[in-house]
C-alpha cells in the first residue's frame, strides 16, 4: 500500500514526495495503530465466527512490515482516496436531490438512499483494506460494494425514464444470463489479483511459464470471458433482427470492443508479467462492462417501461 494510515497518508493530508519528508519513526507507530484496528475487525470476525479468518489476518498482521515509500504508489492511492471523498460528497447532494421525489417516486429517494449507504459502508471498509494490507476477500468486497452503489443509482436515474423501443424474452433472458457471467467474471478476476499479489509477497513472479499456478479460478476467468463475448454477440443480432432499437445496439457493439480490448490486456498480463497498465486497462475494461450489462438489465425492468414482443 502507498500510505500506511487512513484517512490522512504519513499523518498528512498532503502526501511526500520523498522519503526524507516521512515522519520520523513512522514505520513503528503506524504499524502499532494498525495492529490494534486488526485486532478489534479480528475480535468482531470471531464474533460472528469467521474463527478461520480472523486467525489469517492476526497472524498476517503479526508479521507484516511497512514497506519502503514509493511516490508513485502514494499517490495512487492517494488519488483514489480523493476520488473517493468526492464520490462522497456528490452522492450525498444526490440523497438530497432526491428527497423531492418523496411524495411522488418514492422509489428514486430510497434507491439513492440505498446508494450512499453502500457508498459510506465502502469507504470503512477501505480504510480495512488498508489496515490489512490487501487482505483477501477484503478487496473483492470493497470492489461488490462498488458496484452494488453504482446499479442503486444508475435505478434511482432511470425509473422514471422511457426505456427504447420493446423487447422479447430472449433478449431479457440472455441480458440477465449476461448480467450474472459479467458479475462472476469480474469476482474471479479479483480472485486471480488477490493470487497474484500472494505470489509475489512470497517472491514467486506469474507469467507465461507458470500461470497454471494460478488454478482453476484463471481457468474459469478464461472461460468466462469467451461466454460474455458469445452472449453480447448473440444479444446483438437478437436485438438487431428482432427488436430494432439503434441506441441498445450501439452500447452492445461497444461492450464487444470492450470486452475483445479486455482479452487483449488479459493475454498481454500473461506474456510480459502482469505490467501495471495492463493491469489497470484490463480491470477498468472488466468493470465497464459490468456496468453495461447493468444499464441493460435496468432497461429490460424498468417498471411498466417496455412491451415485449415474441
Amino acid at each position: 500500500m502507498g500510505c500506511p494510515d487512513w484517512p490522512k497518508c504519513f499523518g498528512t493530508w498532503v502526501p511526500p514526495t520523498s522519503a526524507d519528508q516521512l515522519p520520523d519513526n513512522f514505520e513503528k507507530e503506524y504499524l502499532e495503530k494498525r495492529k490494534a484496528k486488526v485486532s478489534r475487525l479480528a475480535q468482531l470476525l470471531q464474533n460472528i465466527g469467521w474463527n478461520n479468518k480472523a486467525e489469517a489476518l492476526l497472524l498476517s498482521t503479526n508479521n507484516a512490515e511497512i514497506e519502503a515509500f514509493n511516490v508513485r504508489k502514494t499517490y495512487t492511492e492517494y488519488v483514489n482516496r480523493l476520488w473517493g471523498a468526492l464520490t462522497g460528497i456528490l452522492t450525498l447532494l444526490a440523497a438530497v436531490s432526491s428527497l423531492q421525489f418523496w411524495k411522488s417516486k418514492k422509489a428514486i429517494t430510497l434507491f439513492t438512499l440505498l446508494g450512499v449507504l453502500f457508498v459510506v459502508f465502502n469507504g470503512w471498509l477501505g480504510s480495512v483494506v488498508v489496515d490489512t494490507e490487501l487482505l483477501g476477500g477484503v478487496v473483492s468486497l470493497h470492489f461488490v460494494l462498488a458496484f452494488i452503489a453504482i446499479a442503486s443509482f444508475m435505478i434511482a436515474y432511470y425509473w422514471n425514464k422511457t426505456a427504447e423501443g420493446v423487447s422479447s424474452k430472449g433478449i431479457t433472458a440472455l441480458t440477465l444470463l449476461g448480467l450474472l457471467i459479467s458479475t462472476i467474471q469480474l469476482l474471479s478476476g479479483t480472485s486471480v489479483r488477490e493470487h497474484i499479489d500472494r505470489f509475489g509477497n512470497a517472491g514467486v513472479q506469474i507469467g507465461l511459464s507458470n500461470f497454471e499456478l494460478l488454478g482453476t479460478v484463471f481457468n474459469l476467468h478464461r472461460v468466462l470471458a469467451i461466454v460474455t463475448g458469445v452472449v453480447l454477440i448473440a444479444l446483438y443480432v437478437l436485438n438487431k433482427n428482432t427488436t430494432r432499437r439503434p441506441k441498445t445496439s450501439l452500447i452492445l457493439l461497444a461492450v464487444m470492443v470492450i470486452v475483445a480490448v479486455q482479452a487483449l490486456t488479459g493475454i498481454f498480463n500473461i506474456r510480459f508479467d502482469f505490467p501495471a497498465i495492463a493491469q489497470l486497462t484490463h480491470v477498468t475494461f472488466g468493470s465497464l462492462t459490468l456496468v453495461a450489462f447493468i444499464y441493460l438489465t435496468i432497461q429490460e425492468f424498468k417498471s411498466k417501461a417496455l412491451q415485449h414482443v415474441d
